[in-house]
């Protein structure tokens, strides 16, 4: 029998019950269908029919006789068509019909005047019928990843709207009038072809999520989307109150050292020429201004051009990358005495065209002599497509070539993309005050007295104009970092300066990049001791440096010896070999500066002696899993590499920090190769690495190709074997590490009650892999649970724990009279832990309860089980009764939702089924944030800790595992330390209630 005929079978079988016992829900998901069963037709009474993840290319006609359907659900499948009868379905709240092959819906749609959610996201769809103004009741519509070029005049009269999606179309312009959608809390607008937004956007007040990445976007211009949904909204807000254009730009000034960037700098300026110039060091910023080439007609334009000068010298490179943007022009300055190639022409264009890709580059040939200077340009050109726009050549100290110079840049920069970009009158008027003033540094407050004086009143709108200058580079200004919240730096150029005396320090590199802080007494003596302490930390902010453990030095990672201490004895032991490995390689076009020494300081926290400015060797807190990090310069590669028991969760830690550390390159090629795991018999490896986009394009074929050969050793290899840990888990995995959790646990249990020393490492080991699996686990739910959200919409702790207030009463069943604790717990992943001492929330069995927390419960539940056997694991034998009592809980939890009426069951699966194809709601997190704002008004969340970590998740984590991921905290524990279960009501150290 085929799995179609078993599908069939099972689709019968589901029917016949359900006509049996007259029940609303019929979910017919992932039987491999290719109809729907005619006997559904005679199910007049559904309310809820689920057909996704099928192989339909149609629905029936007569699904439009189902009248009563309120939640349909046909995702995924290949439908090419909708049938216009299901214009009959008027009682329709939801439908879903994500990723199929529609090019067109029907003109009846307009019918289901109910509906509230309509997802068609995933089609093919290029227009959309006019009749779809008639669904004013809607409040969410996905129409992302499709063909729509436009969007109808009457979209916006849906003004009941909350939720939209339109990623991934071919959008190149919004409804000026999109501001009637006043209800609108999320706008996803990726990978369209956008260049502006409507100034009526800024009336969106609501307005929390707005996705705009992969746009061509220049008003608001990309330093305002930048710095988040709040901002964007008030830029357009005030723009479209009083705008005014800014003429401005940036000229970077770039190559190696004693090239002669000063002195062209100053010839530029009309300024006498000085033989004598001094060598910059880290950074220099100036103004050049030029009159426009071709301004508006009737207008005098003046473009005020910030000029920043960087030193040449190696050792400043890394500094460099924050400063360099794709909104300049570059200045490229190679000496034609030495030539193009001892000029390093390839190593610049080839940070450039990482760090800046879209730039244009004027090559700049100086220190002429009798010969005029010489170079393959048509060669560079086309090694570099787009990116070299001119090639010159100047004498600073005789003026010959400046002027064509000057020239060249005036009529580069009129063209770029954001000269000219209208700005709101008070914030460009606030901006150059910034500009203007002439302390290095200020506090918050005084910034926010200088924006008022100018004209930005609003706290919210001074908070999103430092945003915005923030990341325009105009001042370096980190509010969520308690050690740098009080400052704000007015001149980075400033703040480079002294960071340039550490790496220039002697004494520093002769300690093997130790910074010692008392040597700050010398190398910073012109600044307070306070100040130090900013300088200290701000230099850990853009990753050169961290702390040691006593507090008392920094490492600087920059001065780090090129060659590498002895690990391989380490790193190749017998134990060592033995373990699962994992590995990921990548090939670069260049390493660039900061490759690896940035992410060896990201990584801080698993940091060993063993590092050096190529790699370094890492170590889990657990002390079985081990990771080493290399780069090969000639290669051009860099090559993670993780071992352990079970290695998985560390590895995904440590490849999320290290593709954070490579998106600082935008325009960093970047190819990823899974070496090929086979060993051949006298043990030498295979030698072949497969593409990563390969090996997922074979997974993403339906049906997928799930073997590959290997074309050294002509075997096939599992494509989900390669991917194992480099991929996160799917969540059908859940259960399968259920299972391995238990079985883990169960021979650690036997173990542990023989006692003989010579198991006990075996002991550790297993915890040691229980742990990882867990950790990867709960890891994965809380990404799904965020995902497509930015950092700061972490805005709650996501984990809640459910317990009855008294547990004299037996049984799990929901009572009249009955009261909950809600106990917030820490985020910390394979840590998830209740806290000690931390007060509960307290809730009566009310409509909330079943309502909010009920549905948070369902959706978290399946993670929340791992939480007791690691506990049990974490603390031993006596945790023994703590355990029961957390089991109890769980099965409480579970009891509770088994409980619930059908129909709110059968709603809770109908959430859960669509957000696993689109996580586009969150409703659930939600709802339970509104409670719990309600229930802790001042956002206490029990202590817990707002953590970005280093990879980009946030967590909420106890104050023990906040440690972990802060400066000089090295080596720190796993925290099991700080599993304690709280006291339980009515007994000793009982907690206090709060009552809503």
């Amino acid at each position: 029998m085929t799995s179609a005929d078993n599908g069939i079978d099972e689709a019968r079988t589901r029917i016949a019950e359900c006509r049996r016992k007259g029940s609303t829900t019929l979910d017919l998901s992932g039987l491999g269908l290719t109809a729907v069963p005619e006997e559904v037709r005679e199910l007049t009474r559904l309310i809820q029919l689920e057909v996704q993840s099928n192989r339909l290319h149609a629905l029936p006609e007569w699904i439009g006789d189902l009248t009563r359907l309120e939640f349909l659900s046909a995702d995924q499948n290949a439908l090419v068509a909708v049938p216009e009868s299901i214009g009959r379905l008027t009682e329709l709240r939801a439908l879903g019909l994500d990723f199929n092959k529609l090019v067109a819906i029907p003109d009846s749609l307009g019918n289901l005047t109910r509906l509230r959610d309509l997802r068609l996201y995933g089609n093919r769809l290029s227009h959309l019928p006019e009749t779809l103004r008639n669904l004013t009741e809607l409040t969410v519509l996905a129409l992302g990843e499709n063909q729509l070029e436009s969007l109808p005049a009457w979209f916006t009269d849906l003004t009941s709207l909350e939720t939209v999606w339109l990623s991934v179309n071919y959008l190149t312009a919004l409804p000026d009038d999109i501001g009637r959608l006043v209800r609108l809390r999320r706008l996803e607008l990726s990978a369209n072809s956008l260049s502006e937004l409507p100034r009526s956007l800024g009336a969106l007040r609501e307005l929390t999520v707005l996705g705009l990445h992969d746009n061509p976007l220049t008003s608001p211009p990309p330093e305002v989307v930048a710095a988040g949904t709040q901002a964007v909204v008030t830029f357009l807000a005030e723009t479209q109150a009083d705008p005014v254009r800014q003429w401005s730009s940036k000229v970077v000034v770039v190559g190696e050292g004693r090239v002669g960037k000063t002195s062209l700098l100053r010839a530029l300026r009309n300024e006498a020429h000085n033989p004598n110039e001094d060598s910059t060091h880290g950074l220099t910023v100036g103004t050049l201004d030029m009159p426009h080439p071709h301004p508006p007609a009737g207008e005098d334009v003046t473009m005020r051009l910030s000029t920043w000068d960087f030193g040449g010298q190696e050792i400043y490179h890394a500094t460099h990358q924050f400063f360099l943007t794709d909104r300049s022009l570059f200045l490229l300055l190679w000496d034609a005495q030495i030539g193009w190639e001892g000029s390093k022409l390839h190593y610049w264009l080839d940070m450039i065209k990482a760090r800046a890709p879209q730039a244009p580059v004027v090559l700049v040939a100086t220190h002429l002599g009798p010969r005029p200077p010489d170079l393959p340009l048509d060669e560079l050109q086309e090694t570099y497509p787009g990116l070299i726009v001119e090639s010159l050549s100047a004498d600073s100290a005789s003026g010959v070539g400046v002027e064509q110079v000057r020239e060249v840049i005036r009529q580069q920069v009129a063209r770029l993309p954001l000269m000219g970009v209208t700005w709101p009158r008070t914030w460009l008027r606030a901006a150059d005050a910034v500009r203007a003033a002439v302390n290095k540094h200020i506090t918050p407050e005084g910034l926010n007295e200088l924006l008022a004086t100018a004209g930005v009143r609003e706290p919210s709108h001074q908070a999103s104009l430092t945003a915005a200058l923030h990341s325009l580079g105009d001042l370096l200004y980190y509010p969520d970092d308690e050690e740098l919240c009080d400052l704000v730096v007015l001149r980075p150029q400033w703040l480079t300066a002294y960071i340039s005396r550490v790496l220039d320090s002697e004494d520093v590199l002769n300690e093997g990049g130790l910074f010692h802080h008392s040597f700050g007494a010398t190398l910073w003596q012109d600044v307070e001791r306070s100040m130090r302490r900013h300088l200290i930390r701000m230099m850990e902010n853009f990753d050169l440096s961290y702390r040691t453990e006593d507090q008392t030095a920094s490492l600087v990672v920059e001065l780090l010896p090129w060659n590498p201490p002895p690990y391989q004895d380490e790193w190749n032991s017998p134990e060592r070999l033995g373990q699962r490995e994992l590995r990921l390689r990548y090939r670069l076009h260049t390493v660039p500066p900061g490759i690896p020494t940035w992410f060896i300081a990201r990584e801080h926290r698993f940091s060993t002696p063993v590092r050096w400015r190529s790699g370094a060797l890492l170590k889990h807190p657990d002390g079985v899993h081990a990771a080493l990090v290399t780069v090969d310069r000639h290669a051009k590669t860099a090559e993670l590499r993780v071992r352990g028991s079970y290695p998985h969760d560390f590895f995904a830690v440590l490849k999320d920090g290290f593709e954070q550390t490579l998106q600082r390159y935008p325009g960093l090629d970047i190819t990823r190769l899974v070496p090929c795991p086979y060993r051949y018999p006298d043990g030498r490896a295979c030698a072949h690495e497969f593409r990563h986009e390969q090996l997922r394009a074979r997974l993403d074929r339906r049906p997928p190709l799930e073997t590959i050969e290997c074309p050294e050793h002509l075997e096939n290899v599992e494509v989900a074997f390669l991917l194992q840990g480099i991929e996160r888990p799917a969540a059908d995995r859940s259960e399968q590490m259920t299972r391995q959790v238990l079985e883990r646990l169960d021979r650690m249990e036997i173990i542990g009650q023989r006692r003989h020393a010579e198991v006990r490492d075996g002991i550790e080991q297993a915890r040691a892999e229980v742990s990882a699996m867990v950790a990867e686990q709960q890891r994965g739910f809380l990404a799904l649970l965020r995902r497509e959200q930015s950092q700061q919409e972490a805005i709650c702790p996501s984990v809640i724990w459910v317990r009855r207030v008294s547990r004299r009463a037996a049984g799990h069943r929901l009572r009249p009279g009955d009261v909950f604790q809600l106990h917030l717990c820490c985020e910390a992943p394979g840590e998830w832990h209740l806290l000690e001492g931390a007060d509960p929330y307290e809730l009566p069995a009310n409509s909330k309860f079943t309502k909010v927390v009920l549905p948070y419960v369902h959706q978290s539940l399946k993670v929340l089980k791992y939480v007791v056997p690691v506990f049990g694991a974490a603390v031993g034998a006596v945790s023994e009764d703590l355990s029961k009592v957390m089991k109890d809980d769980l099965e409480l939890m579970k009891a509770l939702l088994d409980a619930l009426p059908e129909e709110t069951r059968r709603q809770l699966s109908d959430r859960e089924s669509r957000s696993t194809v689109l996580a586009t709601d969150h409703a659930e997190f939600r709802q339970m944030y509104a409670l719990l704002k309600q229930l802790d008004p001042e956002e206490r969340w029990a202590g817990l800790n707002k953590v970005v970590t280093p990879e980009g998740p946030t967590y909420w984590l106890c104050r023990e595992h906040a440690r972990f991921y802060q400066q000089g905290v090295l080596g720190a524990g796993t925290g099991h330390e700080a599993v304690t279960l709280p006291s339980q009501p009515g007994g000793p150290g009982a907690l206090s209630r709060r009552q809503t």
